[in-house]
């Protein structure tokens, strides 16, 4: 465990703490607690001739807490984990043995990765990072739908914690007054009958100006649209809503689970543009199909585009 992220758990308390406890608490030098403060800029350390604190948005997840959490939303995980910093939480998951449920967290990650290979900006401890598993077995039932019931999980969440007015834009990021708040990355490995399931999570929860300064497209953070940011309860809730959704795709209640996709679309009678590779059209969504995909009206007639292959801005 870095240094850095041992003075941010003592910080995680709210109360502020002077150079020299951090030190005494922690076995090193004055200077090696100012150092460590200094190399991590992204992380919004208040200093002042007191001592050091730490806004609530930034407290490290605390792992006991949301077990706590999850025990009484009724959620039980086979296996969680919170790491300082990973290349992916989607990857650790990818490549874990064993069958069940298991959710991994991370502050930082090295190579975090959104849709169609782009780069998951994401402020260290100010963003929530997390993904969770599933194997899954001989269901039979179009994986596409996955994507949009990933997406109905996390605005549960979000609207759990007080966030109102949040949308979902096809397949499965979420807008808050057309800015982008959550993504989501969907990956899987093995075979039907034995089928290894993925469900990453990115929430930009309190983002600091080096991050949003990297993100292409208009973004927005909780911090932004609620009072209090608690990323322990936000994971909780998080990882909670998407066990639900999915124990419903998996006992063939995948209709239902459409029909709330399709109650919280932004884009729905809207006329979009679409980009599939280089080509690009404008089309009017109509609605989604019972495979997940996405159906739109264009000059030439109606069309479906599956998931994956496009990026939609509205005109």
């Amino acid at each position: 465990m870095s240094l850095i992220h041992q003075i941010l758990q003592l910080l995680g308390d709210g109360e502020r703490h002077s150079g020299v406890a951090l030190a005494r608490r922690l076995g090193v030098s004055r200077a090696a607690v100012s150092k460590a403060v200094a190399l991590c800029p992204e992380v919004p350390i208040e200093v002042s001739r007191q001592g050091y604190s730490l806004p609530a948005s930034f407290r490290p997840l605390d792992e006991g807490r949301i077990r706590a959490l999850l025990q009484e939303a009724g959620c039980r995980l086979d296996g969680l984990a919170i790491h300082e910093e990973v290349g992916s939480t989607n990857q650790v998951l990818l490549a874990a043995a064993g069958d069940g449920v298991f959710a991994c967290l991370a502050e930082r990650q090295s190579a975090g990765r959104g849709r169609r290979g782009r780069v998951w900006q994401a402020t260290p401890y100010g963003s929530l990072l997390l993904s969770v598993a599933w194997t899954i077995s001989g269901t039979g039932r179009p994986l596409g739908v996955l994507s949009l019931a990933a997406g109905v999980a996390v605005l549960r969440a979000l609207e759990r914690v007080g966030v109102q007015d949040a949308a979902l834009k096809w397949p499965n990021d979420v807008l808050w007054q057309a800015r982008k708040l959550a993504g989501i990355l969907i990956e899987m490995r093995g075979e039907a009958d034995a089928m290894r399931v993925v469900i990453g999570v990115g929430v930009n929860a309190a983002l600091c100006a080096d991050t949003a300064a990297a993100i292409d497209q208009d973004w927005v953070d909780l911090r932004s649209i609620i009072p209090l940011v608690d990323r322990d309860r936000v994971a909780a809730l998080l990882i909670a809503e998407l066990d639900i959704v999915m124990r419903d795709y998996q006992e063939g209640r995948e209709a239902a689970l459409l029909d709330a996709w399709r109650a919280r679309h932004a884009f729905t009678g809207m006329r979009v543009r679409i980009h599939e590779g280089q080509a690009v059209c404008e089309a009017r969504v109509i609605d989604v199909d019972a495979d997940g995909a996405l159906l739109v009206e264009t000059g030439e007639g109606r069309r479906r585009v599956q998931s994956g292959e496009v990026s939609m801005r509205p005109l």
